[in-house]
């Protein structure tokens, strides 16, 4: 008769940090969300290049250009992970939607990377995609592969 024991504590030990791992992979993953949604939008508000749309003209000429007179809207752009899979990205001015949007006395001026659809424009995706990729990859690593 032949014995064998198979010792699984290792394995039993790793797969037990996994649940940990990911949560922690997930929470990494939402903070560079929102850090690249905020800095595209911060970015955007200086460079035409990656609005999601081009801004109209102004009538008269000013001094600074939209949104820059001060730099509060700048300024106030902001994220926060608000739970285990959410993360809101934002400004507390309200006059920040009727930028984005325009309204009947205004042009739309939208600074966050989001199209006419609502999408994540494909550039800010593949960042996101990029930064969520390594968050997981990290938190995997670190158990062994």
């Amino acid at each position: 008769m032949i014995t064998i024991t198979v010792d699984t504590s290792q394995l039993d030990r790793k797969l037990a940090d996994i649940p940990a791992a990911l949560a922690r992979a997930q929470r990494v993953a939402l903070l560079e969300i929102g850090n690249v949604v905020k800095k595209h939008a911060r970015e955007a508000i200086k460079n035409p290049h990656l609005r999601p749309s081009t801004w109209k003209p102004r009538k008269k000429k000013y001094k600074h250009p939209p949104l820059l007179k001060t730099t509060n809207m700048w300024n106030s752009i902001n994220s926060k992970v608000t739970g285990p899979d959410t993360v809101v990205v934002g400004t507390p001015h309200a006059y920040a939607l009727y930028h984005q949007h325009g309204t009947k006395h205004m042009p739309a001026r939208p600074f966050f990377p989001i199209d006419e659809s609502g999408q994540l424009m494909p550039m800010v995706m593949d960042q996101i995609t990029h930064k969520v990729q390594k968050a997981y990859k990290s938190e995997l690593d670190k158990l062994g592969g």
